[in-house]
Protein backbone atom coordinates (compact mmCIF):
# COMPACT_ATOMS: atom_id res chain seq x y z
CA UNK A 1 0.00 0.00 0.00
CA UNK A 2 1.39 3.50 -0.86
CA UNK A 3 1.77 6.33 1.53
CA UNK A 4 -0.98 7.67 -1.26
CA UNK A 5 -3.55 4.90 0.06
CA UNK A 6 -2.92 5.06 3.61
CA UNK A 7 -3.15 8.72 3.60
CA UNK A 8 -7.11 8.11 2.24
CA UNK A 9 -7.57 5.02 4.22
CA UNK A 10 -6.49 7.40 7.35
CA UNK A 11 -8.95 10.50 6.21
CA UNK A 12 -12.17 8.21 5.29
CA UNK A 13 -11.64 7.26 9.15
CA UNK A 14 -13.30 10.58 10.24
CA UNK A 15 -16.02 10.03 8.14
CA UNK A 16 -15.93 13.74 6.47
CA UNK A 17 -13.20 13.78 3.75
CA UNK A 18 -14.47 16.77 2.01
CA UNK A 19 -14.73 19.18 5.16
CA UNK A 20 -10.91 18.43 6.66
CA UNK A 21 -9.44 21.39 7.56
CA UNK A 22 -5.51 21.23 7.02
CA UNK A 23 -4.30 20.65 10.67
CA UNK A 24 -5.74 16.92 9.44
CA UNK A 25 -4.16 16.81 6.15
CA UNK A 26 -0.75 17.67 7.90
CA UNK A 27 -1.36 14.89 11.04
CA UNK A 28 -2.49 12.46 7.81
CA UNK A 29 0.54 13.27 5.88
CA UNK A 30 3.01 12.44 8.87
CA UNK A 31 0.90 9.45 9.98
CA UNK A 32 0.63 8.07 6.76
CA UNK A 33 4.40 7.93 5.37
CA UNK A 34 5.16 4.05 8.13
CA UNK A 35 2.91 1.35 7.11
CA UNK A 36 2.88 0.32 10.97
CA UNK A 37 2.67 4.30 12.39
CA UNK A 38 -0.58 4.11 9.79
CA UNK A 39 -1.96 1.10 11.22
CA UNK A 40 -2.00 2.22 15.28
CA UNK A 41 -2.74 5.71 13.98
CA UNK A 42 -5.85 3.90 12.49
CA UNK A 43 -6.84 2.56 16.00
CA UNK A 44 -7.26 5.91 17.14
CA UNK A 45 -9.19 7.95 14.76
CA UNK A 46 -12.45 8.79 15.05
CA UNK A 47 -15.12 10.68 13.46
CA UNK A 48 -14.28 12.98 16.88
CA UNK A 49 -10.37 13.50 15.73
CA UNK A 50 -7.33 11.62 16.61
CA UNK A 51 -6.57 10.51 19.91
CA UNK A 52 -2.92 11.78 20.01
CA UNK A 53 -2.79 10.92 23.65
CA UNK A 54 -3.61 6.51 22.99
CA UNK A 55 -1.68 7.02 19.92
CA UNK A 56 1.41 7.83 21.38
CA UNK A 57 1.10 4.91 24.35
CA UNK A 58 0.81 2.55 21.39
CA UNK A 59 3.72 4.01 19.69
CA UNK A 60 6.12 3.38 23.13
CA UNK A 61 7.95 0.09 20.97
CA UNK A 62 8.97 2.71 18.40
CA UNK A 63 12.27 4.40 17.72
CA UNK A 64 13.12 7.52 18.48
CA UNK A 65 12.92 9.53 15.14
CA UNK A 66 9.06 7.93 14.92
CA UNK A 67 8.18 9.09 17.91
CA UNK A 68 9.19 12.90 17.00
CA UNK A 69 7.36 12.60 14.08
CA UNK A 70 4.45 11.58 15.42
CA UNK A 71 4.70 14.10 18.82
CA UNK A 72 5.30 17.02 15.48
CA UNK A 73 1.94 15.22 14.08
CA UNK A 74 -0.16 15.99 17.52
CA UNK A 75 1.27 19.56 17.81
CA UNK A 76 0.21 20.19 14.37
CA UNK A 77 -3.14 18.74 14.71
CA UNK A 78 -3.52 20.38 17.99
CA UNK A 79 -1.81 23.45 18.36
CA UNK A 80 -1.91 23.49 21.97
CA UNK A 81 -0.38 20.31 22.94
CA UNK A 82 2.38 20.06 24.08
CA UNK A 83 5.84 19.24 21.72
CA UNK A 84 8.52 17.89 23.50
CA UNK A 85 10.61 18.47 20.16
CA UNK A 86 12.73 20.99 19.16
CA UNK A 87 14.17 23.00 16.22
CA UNK A 88 17.82 21.03 16.84
CA UNK A 89 15.20 17.58 17.28
CA UNK A 90 14.10 18.27 13.86
CA UNK A 91 17.64 19.21 11.97
CA UNK A 92 18.95 15.80 13.35
CA UNK A 93 15.75 13.89 11.99
CA UNK A 94 17.66 13.40 8.77
CA UNK A 95 15.89 12.23 5.49
CA UNK A 96 12.98 11.12 4.84
CA UNK A 97 12.02 12.61 8.70
CA UNK A 98 13.31 16.00 8.15
CA UNK A 99 11.47 16.55 4.75
CA UNK A 100 7.90 14.79 6.11
CA UNK A 101 8.15 17.36 8.98
CA UNK A 102 8.73 20.55 6.81
CA UNK A 103 6.19 19.39 4.24
CA UNK A 104 3.74 19.01 7.12
CA UNK A 105 3.99 22.24 8.36
CA UNK A 106 3.46 23.90 5.19
CA UNK A 107 0.13 21.59 4.78
CA UNK A 108 -0.81 22.94 8.15
CA UNK A 109 -0.43 26.55 7.87
CA UNK A 110 -2.30 25.81 4.08
CA UNK A 111 0.32 26.72 2.01
CA UNK A 112 0.92 23.46 0.39
CA UNK A 113 -1.97 20.92 -0.36
CA UNK A 114 -1.71 17.39 -0.30
CA UNK A 115 -3.74 15.95 -3.49
CA UNK A 116 -4.21 12.21 -4.49
CA UNK A 117 -4.36 11.64 -7.72
CA UNK A 118 -4.46 8.00 -10.30
CA UNK A 119 -0.87 6.79 -11.13
CA UNK A 120 -1.01 5.14 -14.72
CA UNK A 121 -1.09 1.82 -13.16
CA UNK A 122 -4.22 2.92 -11.31
CA UNK A 123 -2.69 3.33 -7.97
CA UNK A 124 -2.99 6.28 -5.42
CA UNK A 125 -0.14 8.77 -5.95
CA UNK A 126 0.86 11.96 -3.63
CA UNK A 127 1.28 15.31 -5.23
CA UNK A 128 1.80 18.00 -2.98
CA UNK A 129 0.46 21.40 -4.89
CA UNK A 130 2.26 23.90 -3.19
CA UNK A 131 0.57 26.57 -5.48
CA UNK A 132 -0.38 28.95 -2.38
CA UNK A 133 3.45 29.09 -1.34
CA UNK A 134 4.38 30.04 -4.77
CA UNK A 135 2.04 32.54 -5.03
CA UNK A 136 3.30 33.73 -1.47
CA UNK A 137 6.83 33.55 -2.12
CA UNK A 138 6.28 35.53 -5.42
CA UNK A 139 4.16 38.41 -3.50
CA UNK A 140 6.76 38.62 -0.75
CA UNK A 141 9.63 38.74 -3.62
CA UNK A 142 7.76 41.94 -5.65
CA UNK A 143 7.04 43.98 -1.99
CA UNK A 144 10.61 42.93 -1.28
CA UNK A 145 11.97 44.48 -4.63
CA UNK A 146 9.43 47.34 -4.74
CA UNK A 147 10.84 48.29 -1.32
CA UNK A 148 14.12 47.76 -2.54
CA UNK A 149 13.28 50.44 -5.97
CA UNK A 150 11.94 52.93 -2.81
CA UNK A 151 14.98 52.91 -0.67
CA UNK A 152 17.30 53.09 -3.73
CA UNK A 153 14.87 56.63 -5.05
CA UNK A 154 14.85 57.67 -2.07
CA UNK A 155 19.17 57.38 -1.83
CA UNK A 156 18.89 59.10 -5.14
CA UNK A 157 16.85 62.09 -4.37
CA UNK A 158 19.12 62.89 -0.76
CA UNK A 159 22.09 62.86 -3.25
CA UNK A 160 20.50 65.41 -5.77
CA UNK A 161 19.49 67.74 -2.78
CA UNK A 162 23.48 67.60 -0.92
CA UNK A 163 24.51 68.64 -4.44
CA UNK A 164 25.65 72.44 -5.18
Amino acid sequence: MTQAARYVKLATLTGRVDTLDSSYHAAFYLLSYDPEVCDIAARHITHDGINFPGLKRAARGFDERTRQVIDVAHNLFSWTSRCSVTPFDISRLGYPYMELVYNACHIAVGEVQVVIQKGRDGQETMVLDDAAYQQAKGIYMDMEQFQDSMISEMEHDEADELEP
